[in-house]
């Protein structure tokens, strides 16, 4: 339901990662390294965005900074200021901000201006073009024709009253249960998480890899699990299985157990894996 509100601009899509992007082509950049870096310096996390530019964080209260590099890239944006560029909204210039909320996602759009020709940014347009403009157009359209189709059944039901079609009943019904949605519905949520029995010892963690199902070897996502089970875990649109490790102190990994999950269309997964129910 929320994808049916988002598509009609009645809610506004939940942000489950950020989009690093080129501030001419508005295309999303890919490798990029993103640091989210506490204000004396420290680093608390490291991601690479993938094809489609994104990345996201699980940060716990504090205030941070993120740090974005990228050859042939400059980073903060000179040519794009303010918080929207188009399709992308909440934008960072890299600046310091506070995180109130326990594994609060920190994942805002990051726009950098091109400094010289990127030969694999380039090579990729051939194979992945998002259309950015053509988006943010249709997402427009879409919103006007809604609209006015609405104002359109109002106005038809006010002159015809009380003899009106059942049919016109139907879209008014419609238009409504709509609009109640858009007011009552949750967001969907950001995270996965673990739930688990195993004792873990201090400086020990749990560790995914989201892996194809019928190709083995190729890892597609990585997540390192908080202290309280929660993950941020993003892909393309498929069925995976989903790899659990125990990380302890030295760095190995013991596996622990695998299970099938399948990601929809937002690019992230959010459900909720019983690592007990394990088998290796």
């Amino acid at each position: 339901m929320n994808l049916v509100l988002n598509f009609f601009s009645l809610k506004q899509p939940t942000q489950f990662w950020g989009i690093v992007y080129d501030s001419v082509s508005k295309q999303p950049l890919d490798p990029v390294i993103v640091k989210l870096m506490y204000v004396d310096g420290r680093e608390v996390e490291t991601c690479v965005t993938d094809m489609a530019g994104r990345y996201g964080f699980l940060a716990r209260p504090g205030k941070f900074k993120i740090y974005v590099r990228k050859t042939n890239y400059l980073f903060p944006s000179r040519l794009v200021a303010g918080d929207s560029d188009g399709i992308y909204v909440n934008l960072y210039h890299g600046e310091f901000f506070t995180c109130y909320q326990d594994y609060e996602v920190v994942a805002p759009n990051i726009p950098m201006d091109p400094a010289a020709t990127d030969w694999n940014q380039t090579a990729k347009l051939a194979v992945i073009n998002n259309s950015p403009y053509l988006k943010y157009l249709l997402k427009i359209l879409v919103a006007i024709i809604f609209w006015f189709g609405f104002i359109l059944e109002a106005i038809f039901i006010f002159k015809t009253f009380p003899h009106i079609p059942i049919i016109f009943y139907i879209i008014a019904g419609v238009y409504l249960l709509l609009l109640g949605f858009s007011t009552v519905m949750p967001d969907a949520r950001l995270w996965g998480k673990v739930k688990t029995n195993i004792v873990l010892a201090q400086g020990e963690s749990l560790y995914l890899e989201l892996r194809d199902r019928n190709l083995s070897g190729i890892c597609f996502g990585k997540a390192k699990v908080k202290d309280d089970g929660k993950f941020l875990l993003r892909s393309n649109k498929g069925d995976y299985s989903l790899f659990v490790s125990k990380i302890i102190k030295g760095g190995t990994a013991q596996f622990l157990g695998s299970t099938k999950v399948r990601i929809g269309g937002e690019g992230v997964f959010n459900g909720t894996i019983l690592v007990s129910f394990l088998k290796p």
